[in-house]
């Protein structure tokens, strides 16, 4: 039995539960635009929308990821140490996709990297780089957290602009750049359940697919 593919039943709940949490964040979203000014109950809104879609996705697929790199064709030898996973999730916290890189998940790594910090900087450009400082928004800052390498440097970058005049999107602003964070702690989980599923590869399923994908 190949350990990878899902039951029918597992299927059925990682689809189901992910469309209905996606939709629930879509209703989320669109009530909080029209009552919250601040945007504090979309950006709520589109992390369900994002983990909805992260479950439901190896649903649609009926197939979990293998602990095999399909970009560079290497696979672990045995399970990832505990200390290289808790490397990499360092490295991840501070640079998106960083840990995948490491770990040999390369074009991931590169997506990850160019998608995340896309969005983050363009809620930098909205408002003009007076969205990193805890002073004017701690709800949002608490967010940036989760990417902490970008918002450090963005930080120091903009730390002397004073919020001296009206900003047309600076909410936007402000809610671009918090998902962006939020989306590199769900990059950061993927790291850690992609070195816990190669603690599984030596087991008879996933060593036979391993081969597979290597020749």
């Amino acid at each position: 039995m190949d350990p990878h593919r899902l039951t029918p039943r597992e299927r059925a709940l990682r689809i189901l539960g992910g469309l209905g949490l996606a939709a629930v964040g879509c209703a989320v979203f669109a009530i909080s635009k029209g009552r919250d000014p601040d945007n504090r109950w979309a950006l709520a809104g589109i992390v369900a929308i994002i983990v909805g879609l992260s479950w439901a996705g190896p649903g649609f697929r009926g197939r979990r990821d293998g602990p095999v790199s399909r970009d560079t064709g290497a696979r672990p030898d045995g399970p990832i140490s505990a200390e290289l996973t808790a490397v990499g999730l360092l490295a991840a916290w501070l640079v998106p996709g960083l840990g995948h890189w490491m770990i040999g998940r390369r074009r991931k790594a590169v997506l990850l990297f160019a998608t995340i910090t896309a969005c983050f900087l363009a809620g930098v450009l909205l408002a003009q780089g007076r969205n990193l400082n805890y002073s004017r928004d701690k709800v949002y800052f608490l967010a940036y957290v989760f990417n902490a390498g970008e918002t450090a440097l963005g930080w120091l970058l903009t730390r002397s602009l004073e919020l001296d005049r009206a900003i047309p999107h600076l909410q936007v602003g402000f809610l671009y750049t918090a998902v962006a964070s939020l989306l590199n702690l769900v990059a950061m989980m993927d790291f850690v359940e992609t070195c816990t599923r190669s603690g599984r590869a030596g087991d008879p399923g996933a060593s036979a697919e391993a081969e597979g994908e290597a020749t």
